[in-house]
């Protein structure tokens, strides 16, 4: 990632919106803009300037609408106050038990299991993680692995070239289900779709993902709404 002024206009300029039918799997394409928005090289303002110049569509629209996501959070935080937002929200939907140090397999890309180790990998290299990376990620520390998602927090914010607070924060929550209706979780098949394979195929490891969405929530949280 460049960093600086003329490089986030670049980037705006140069993005097409026509992103939507593939921005949830890895290869999709992404606007590359939270670094820049996260640091005030370009406001949200510029941006939905820019993207009201290409024709009406779904595609601009939903850009539109996954923005709006990080100013609903500062807005949360704005309203809440920062501390505020730094513990839980809510209780989670489920009876909790997490624990605040991050273990050390995790910390140094060895568990085992090729999709979460190459999502630290490139958290601690790259200092991103596409959307999706971030949910599953989150998922299996706070839920498979039952660690608090403040311990998560700040794992992502000594990484993320984007970690506001607030996203950062209240995106942890949100899979936590402190900030939500219901803990956000995933199984084998999702992680295989959104990412065409690139771990899950010839995969030897004893997943903890593997099984159906109602056998993970009776397994992580004790209960099943049924499918998801």
């Amino acid at each position: 990632v460049h960093g600086g002024r003329k490089a986030a206009l670049e980037r705006l300029k140069a993005f097409d919106p026509r992103y939507y039918a593939g921005r949830n799997h890895l290869e999709g394409n992404v606007s590359g803009l939270s670094p820049y928005l996260r640091h005030g090289m370009v406001s949200m303002p510029e941006v939905a300037r820019v993207l009201r110049t290409f024709k009406s569509g779904k595609d601009r629209d939903e850009l539109l609408r996954q923005l709006t996501w990080r100013e609903f959070f500062y807005r949360v935080m704005e309203q809440e106050g920062e501390a505020r937002v730094l513990e839980n929200l809510e209780l989670p939907k489920y009876t909790a038990r997490w624990t605040d140090t991050i273990p050390e397999d995790i910390r140094t890309a060895q568990t085992g299991l090729p999709c979460v180790d190459a999502w630290v990998s490139r958290l601690e290299g790259e200092g991103y993680l596409h959307n999706h990376e971030r949910l599953w990620f989150g998922a299996y520390f706070v839920h498979f692995r039952k660690l608090h998602w403040k311990a998560g927090y700040r794992f992502f914010r000594e990484h993320l070239l984007d970690g506001d607070v607030a996203s950062n924060a209240l995106s942890w929550q949100w899979v936590a289900s402190t900030f939500s209706q219901k803990p956000y979780f995933m199984n084998k098949e999702n992680i295989d779709r959104y990412s065409a394979g690139k771990w899950c195929r010839g995969c030897r490891a004893a997943c903890p993902f593997d099984a159906p969405y109602e056998t993970l929530e009776r397994r992580l949280f004790g209960f099943s709404r049924g499918p998801q």
